[in-house]
C-alpha cells in the first residue's frame, strides 16, 4: 500500500517513488532508507538501526549512512529528515492518511456503535455497500472505456506474397467483426511486418490516421503443434503487442477477438489513456494482474529505468506462469530480457545461461523473429567477452536465418551489426563489406528511410576526414525518427553541434537547436555552447535543468555530465557543489572519478 506525503507517494513493495506522476529514480540503500523512515515515522533512529536495517549486516562506514540520508535530503528537500546530536535521525514530513481507508474506518466504526450487539450485520452491511461500490466502479469503467467505438485500420500489402501476413489479416478482420463496438477497415501500405513492430509510431504517423485509431498488424508461425499470432497495435503514443496459440486459424480469430475484449476492459482502449506510463500500466494490472503482456511492458519499463532487479521480479514470475508450448514466447522473452540484465551487469555466465534457455524454448517452435533477438544478444555478449570467434560464428548463424526468412529488415540489420563488431575487433575488410551489404539490402527492397540513419552514421564514424563526415550528419537529422535510430540521431546532433563549437561557427550550433526538444542531453549541449561563447549567465539554467530532468529519466550519463559542469560553475556557493560532488561520487564509476580527480580536487 503506497505512503503519501508531501507532492510525493512512495510505493513499499516495489520500492518506487513518485512526485505527483513522476518517477524519482532511487538506488536501492536509498529507497531501503525511506522506507525504514516511513514504517516508523515517529521514532528517532540511531545510525546502528539505520545500518543493520538497510545495510543488513554488510560492513559499511558511518559515512555512507550520513551520505544516504544527504542524498534523501537532497531529493525531498532539507527538513524531511531532521538529526538529533547523539541520538539518531527522525522522519519530519507529514504523512497523509489514506481517504479510502478512513472512510472504511469510520463506517466500521459508525456500524459498531450504531449496531451494538449487532454489530456482525453492521459489517455485513458495509461489506454490502462496497460490493455496490464496486460494481458502480465496474459499470463506470465499463461505459468510459467498453462502450465507445473503437476505430481499428488492419494494415496490409496489396503486393505482398506473403500468406502467413494474409492468413493474420483474415483472422483480424474476422476478429474485429465479432464486437460492435470495433470498427475495423483495411489500411494499404508496403510496411513489412518486421518494420511495423521495429518502429510502430513511425509507421502510425506514416498512416495519417485520426488521433483516437488504431492500427494493427501481425503474422501467424505454424508449427505441427499448431499456429502462433504475433500481433501489434499502435495509436499515437501507445503501443502494445501480443502473442497467441491456437491448433487452427477459426480457433486462433476467436482467442483475438477475446484478447482484444480484454484489452477493452483494461482500459487499452480508452480516450483517456494517451500513452502507457507506469501509471496506466499500475493501474491496467489492478484489473489483470497475471497478464503476460502487462508482466513484460512492466519489466521493459523498469530495465529502461535501471530498476533492474524490480525488472527481473516481473520476469521471474512470468516465467514461472506457465510451463505450455503456447506460452513459450512469453518464456522465450522473459530469458532474453533477463539475459540482457545480466549482461548490463557484467554477470556473463548468467547471461549466456539465460539466452541458452531462451534457445532451448524456442528451438521446436517456428517463431524465428525471437531467435533473431537471441542471435544478436548473443553475439554482443561474445563480443564483451572477447570471444571473436564465438561472435563471428554467431553473427553468420544469423545471417543464415535472415536468408532463409527471406526477410530483407532482418538482414539489414544482421549485416549492420556485423560492421559495428567488425570495426570494434578491428576487421576493417568485413566492417566495410557488410556496411555495404545493408546498404544494397536498403536500395533493392525499398526499405523505411528511417533505416538509412544507421548507414550514414557508419559511413561518417569510417570517414577518415571529420569535414567529410558533416553532409552523412546533417542528412540523418532530416530522416524519420523511430524507436530505432533515435539514438544515431540524438549522436550525430551531438557532433554536429560540437564541430561548429570547435569551428566557432556559433550560428549553425544555434540553428540545429531550432526544431529539437528540450531533452537532458540537448539543455547540456546548448549549455557548452553558450559557455563557448562565454555566456555563463544563460548556460547555467539550461545545465540545472538538464540536470533534473536527468535524474527523473534516471539518464545517469547526462547527469553526471550536467553535475561535473554545474560543479564548475558553482564555486561561490559551497553548498551546491557539495550536493553536485555528492551526486558524483555516488553516481559515477571509479575509472570516471579517477580520470576527473584533477577537476574535482583543483575546483
Amino acid at each position: 500500500m503506497e505512503v503519501k506525503f508531501a507532492d510525493y507517494r512512495f510505493l513499499p513493495e516495489q520500492q518506487l517513488l513518485y512526485k505527483h506522476d513522476q518517477l524519482i529514480p532511487l538506488k536501492t540503500n536509498q529507497a531501503r532508507l525511506l522506507d525504514f523512515f516511513l514504517s516508523d515515522p515517529q521514532g528517532i533512529h540511531s545510525k546502528d538501526a539505520i545500518m543493520d536495517t538497510v545495510w543488513q549486516g554488510k560492513v559499511v562506514s558511518e559515512q555512507v549512512v550520513f551520505q544516504t540520508i544527504s542524498q534523501l535530503r537532497a531529493i525531498l528537500g532539507d527538513k524531511a529528515i531532521l538529526t538529533f546530536s547523539k541520538k539518531g535521525y527522525q522522519w519530519q514530513l507529514p504523512i497523509q492518511a489514506d481517504s479510502a481507508q478512513e472512510s472504511v474506518a469510520e463506517a466500521e466504526t459508525a456500524g459498531l456503535k450504531g449496531w451494538g450487539k449487532g454489530h456482525k450485520f453492521a459489517l455485513f452491511s458495509l461489506a454490502i455497500s462496497l460490493c455496490l461500490l464496486a460494481v458502480l466502479f465496474f459499470i463506470n469503467s465499463w461505459q468510459s472505456t467498453g462502450n465507445n467505438e473503437v476505430s481499428f485500420h488492419v494494415l496490409y500489402s496489396e503486393n505482398n506474397a506473403e500468406t502467413s501476413r494474409a492468413q493474420f489479416n483474415d483472422i483480424a478482420s474476422r476478429a474485429l467483426e465479432q464486437n460492435r463496438a470495433f470498427l475495423s477497415d483495411k489500411m494499404p501500405s508496403n510496411t513489412s511486418v518486421r518494420q511495423a513492430f521495429a518502429a510502430p509510431k513511425l509507421i502510425w504517423q506514416q498512416a495519417n490516421l485520426a488521433a483516437d485509431s488504431w492500427l494493427i498488424w501481425g503474422d501467424t508461425y505454424s508449427s505441427e503443434k499448431g499456429i502462433f499470432v504475433h500481433f501489434g497495435l499502435a495509436r499515437d503514443n501507445t503501443r502494445w503487442q501480443g502473442y497467441l496459440f491456437a491448433d487452427d486459424p477459426r480457433e486462433l480469430t476467436q482467442k483475438l477477438a477475446l484478447r482484444l475484449e480484454q484489452l477493452q476492459a483494461m482500459g487499452l482502449f480508452s480516450l483517456t489513456n494517451k500513452a502507457l506510463d507506469i501509471n496506466s500500466l499500475i493501474l491496467m494490472q489492478q484489473i489483470a494482474p497475471d497478464d503476460p503482456d502487462l508482466l513484460l511492458l512492466l519489466a521493459k519499463h523498469y530495465i529502461g529505468v535501471q530498476h533492474l532487479d524490480v525488472a527481473l521480479t516481473y520476469l521471474q514470475r512470468l516465467s514461472a506462469q506457465d510451463s505450455s508450448y503456447a506460452f513459450s514466447p512469453y518464456r522465450a522473452n522473459a530469458q532474453w530480457l533477463t539475459g540482457k540484465i545480466y549482461k548490463m551487469r557484467s554477470q556473463h555466465l548468467q547471461a549466456a545461461n539465460s539466452l541458452d534457455s531462451m534457445s532451448a524454448i524456442l528451438a521446436e517452435t517456428p517463431l524465428w523473429p525471437l531467435s533473431f533477438h537471441n542471435i544478436q544478444t548473443k553475439a554482443w555478449l561474445a563480443y564483451e567477452q572477447t570471444d571473436y570467434n564465438a561472435m563471428l560464428k554467431t553473427l553468420e548463424q544469423g545471417i543464415a536465418l535472415g536468408r532463409k526468412q527471406a526477410d530483407a529488415l532482418t538482414l539489414f540489420e544482421l549485416h549492420i551489426m556485423y560492421s559495428i563488431l567488425a570495426e570494434k575487433s578491428g576487421d576493417d575488410h568485413k566492417k566495410y563489406l557488410h556496411l555495404n551489404e545493408a546498404q544494397a539490402l536498403l536500395l533493392k527492397h525499398k526499405l523505411d528511410d528511417s533505416n538509412l540513419a544507421v548507414v550514414y552514421y557508419h559511413f561518417a564514424l569510417f570517414t577518415e576526414d571529420n569535414t567529410k563526415a558533416i553532409p552523412y550528419l546533417e542528412r540523418i537529422l532530416t530522416l524519420p525518427r523511430s524507436a530505432q535510430n533515435y539514438w544515431v540521431q540524438d549522436h550525430a546532433f551531438e557532433m554536429l553541434v560540437n564541430h561548429h563549437i570547435e569551428q566557432q561557427n556559433f550560428a549553425a550550433a544555434h540553428s540545429l537547436f531550432t526544431d529539437h526538444a528540450e531533452r537532458p542531453k540537448t539543455l547540456v549541449l546548448k549549455a557548452k555552447l553558450f559557455q563557448a561563447q562565454e555566456k555563463s549567465g544563460e548556460a547555467k539554467p539550461l545545465l540545472e535543468k538538464a540536470f533534473e530532468l536527468a535524474r527523473l529519466a534516471y539518464d545517469i550519463g547526462t547527469g553526471i555530465e550536467a553535475a561535473l559542469m554545474l560543479y564548475q560553475v558553482s564555486s561561490a556557493e559551497p553548498k551546491l557543489r557539495a550536493e553536485y560532488l555528492a551526486y558524483l561520487e555516488s553516481n559515477a564509476k571509479p575509472d570516471w572519478l579517477k580520470r576527473h580527480n584533477a577537476i574535482l580536487a583543483s575546483e
